[in-house]
């Protein structure tokens, strides 16, 4: 399930901004794969899925995840139009988005296990996409399925 509190957005787009998707099947994106940097270090990747919307009209809908290097995973977040923030960015070669999240445990009542995250810093990370032989690579590498979207 999608969480979008934990995706910023450019908030100076004026709301009308549409954008207009350079391939309008969003096909690099269906099990797409991208490195995230930060000063040409890697961070982690970016890996996605593209579903399909139909209300209010027919569009792509991708969704998303970051696996960082330690192998922890991000809640999935989506995109959609008329906007397209997330994919905005990623056609420019950035991501804008936070850091690790921070896990947490603790005993709730009747000493049940909560569990919670905390976002991690705001960031910006250079993005790339992977060539599709060696994204398919590293969708397996990092263990990804369809069900972590």
């Amino acid at each position: 399930m999608a969480d979008m509190s934990r995706r910023r957005r450019d908030r100076s787009l004026p709301e009308n901004a549409e954008y207009i998707l350079p391939d309008p099947q969003l096909r690099a994106y269906d099990h797409g794969v991208g490195t995230l940097k930060v000063d040409g270090v890697l961070k982690g990747h970016l890996a996605s899925v593209v579903g399909e919307i139909r209300f209010p009209w027919r569009s792509p809908w991708p969704w998303f995840v970051i696996v960082w290097t330690d192998g922890s995973k991000e809640n999935a977040f989506e995109d959609y139009g008329p906007l397209w923030y997330t994919v905005r960015e990623l056609d420019s070669g950035m991501l804008d988005y936070y850091g690790p999240s921070v896990r947490f445990e603790r005993r709730g009542l009747f000493g049940r296990r909560i569990r919670y995250s905390k976002l991690g810093p705001p960031c910006v990370f250079e993005f790339a996409w992977l060539p599709s032989d060696e994204a398919a690579a590293v969708w397996q590498e990092l263990g990804l399925v369809d069900a972590d979207f």
